[in-house]
């Protein structure tokens, strides 16, 4: 498809209004701010995480020239998996600016390793499929959303789904999947619910952002940040650093999974319907103790107790975005400041008001927090790689490994299966809390040429014990609990 090299591009207007509307608008609309620092700084620059690999196995008897139709009336849907942003002279007065395309037909390519052996078939393609999704997008010239079908057998399809990160957020995915599973049952003629209508869609809330955030209401937002920010930056160094790290490794990453055992995950839950917050602040509390046992040892007791993790908000502050399929949410900073003296329970209370007043203000991107607040970290997270801080990434929703089962099409077993993506060692460690049907558990991913395992397995293993001892000593001072 040819891309227009002039389009009329609609305009926002003032809008102090915290709904999400229907706009009347052309093809193309303003770029969110979250967009344009990526188009500015990293529209040629691949890393792995922005592309974003859905993968669902497929059993049973699939019609895949229905799956194809299917996901043409999904794209037909979702007008953000239609969207290309094309190339701007950055010495002139161009914006960057997001063009819809109209829906297109496109054909569902199919990948099989009919030579490999029926025991090592399904890793094959999964491979397959993994490199297919590790292809780097044009932003420019499209498509942004690039379905593939795996073909592992007759009766055994493995469909990966790859959208880049600029049209697609963690929300958006279960979104994507359910929507694209009612319209396969609906055309094959199930008795199932049919979709309801999208109250608006991506480019309506694009626009809505920029009428939104200026004036008084991006003062109003900004302040907030630039009092919980002072003396940091908005992406903050961890200050943890391990003495013993290896050197000379290739960056990458390992994974250490600590599960916390039943008793102690009902413990936890127990705590924090007591305390009214949820298990991720208890959580978030433990974890904040163990990086300042850690920082106290290398930067010293004025400065351990000043914790600040790096996390994302899912930004749906409306409910007419719930359905909608886009890149809505936002990094945001968690900064929390507190002492040795500080008891567990005021602690988990501190950084409770900490996720709330974040969420309070999660309306700003914090593109935007960054351009004002720290133009010198403006647009490093989608540089070439070496250029952002070693920082924490802190999931603070616990992540649910048991989700609702999926839409069950007639004919088909259908079940989420990961497509083997390789992982970007940006910020140097990440922690993930799960929430199972055998309780809580914690993942520590952590960059093998930064910290090492020793370190590391004692990083997770303080992070049990602060969760443990504060939840049965929740006044106790955090400088005095067991560790």
């Amino acid at each position: 498809m040819t891309i227009p090299t002039t389009v009329h591009v609609t305009r926002p207007t003032p809008n102090t209004s915290t709904e999400v509307r229907p706009a009347a608008r052309g093809a193309a609309v303003p770029a969110t701010h979250t967009q344009q620092e990526r188009l500015i700084w990293g529209r040629h620059v691949h890393q792995v995480n922005n592309n974003i690999a859905l993968g669902l196995r497929l059993e049973g008897r699939l019609d895949v020239a229905l799956l194809e139709r299917s996901l043409h009336l999904l794209a037909e849907r979702h007008e953000t998996l239609r969207t290309v942003f094309p190339e701007v002279d950055e010495e002139s007065s161009e914006e960057h600016v997001m063009l819809l395309l109209p829906p297109q037909p496109r054909a569902l390519p199919v990948l099989e390793a009919p030579d490999e052996p029926e025991e090592t078939r399904l890793p094959r393609v999964l491979a397959l499929l993994a490199e297919h999704a590790n292809q780097p997008f044009d932003l420019a010239a499209g498509p942004l959303f690039r379905p593939v079908l795996g073909r592992v057998g007759e009766h055994l399809h493995v469909l990966s789904m790859t959208t880049d990160h600029i049209v697609f957020d963690a929300w958006s995915a279960r979104i994507m999947i359910n929507d694209l599973l009612t319209i396969y049952a609906s055309e094959q003629g199930d008795d199932v619910p049919a979709l309801a209508a999208l109250p608006v869609q991506f480019p309506d809330f694009a626009l809505w952002q920029h009428g939104h955030l200026n004036g008084v209401q991006l003062e109003r937002q900004l302040g907030y940040w630039r009092k919980q920010l002072d003396g940091i930056t908005p992406i903050p160094a961890s200050g943890l650093a391990d003495p013993d790290a290896p050197t000379g490794a290739e960056p990458g990453v390992t994974k250490l999974l600590e599960p916390i055992g039943a008793e102690l995950s009902t413990a936890v839950e127990e705590f924090a319907v007591r305390e009214r917050v949820t298990s991720a602040v208890v959580l978030a509390a433990a974890l904040k103790a163990a990086m300042w046992r850690l920082r106290l040892e290398t930067v010293g007791e004025d400065a351990a107790g000043d914790v600040a993790t790096f996390g994302s908000l899912a930004n749906r502050t409306r409910p007419e975005t719930d359905a909608m399929v886009g890149y809505v949410a936002t990094p945001a900073t968690f900064r929390t400041r507190f002492t040795g003296a500080t008891p567990f329970r005021e602690l988990v209370r501190l950084e409770a008001q900490t996720l709330f007043n974040a969420m309070r203000h999660q309306r700003i991107p914090f593109s935007l927090i960054s351009r004002e607040l720290a133009p010198e970290q403006y647009g490093v997270r989608f540089r070439e790689p070496g250029s952002v801080p070693i920082y924490l990434n802190f999931d603070m929703d616990m992540v649910e490994d048991e989700r609702e089962p999926l839409l069950q099409p007639t004919g088909l077993d259908v079940q989420p299966i990961g497509i083997p993506m390789p992982e970007v060692p940006r910020g140097g460690l990440r922690v993930i809390g799960y929430r199972r049907r055998d309780g809580i558990a914690v993942e520590l991913r952590y960059r093998h040429d930064l910290y090492g395992h020793d370190w590391s397995t004692r990083f997770v293993r303080l992070i049990h014990a602060f969760l443990q001892h504060g939840v049965d000593a929740p006044d106790t001072p955090i400088e005095e609990l067991p560790a």
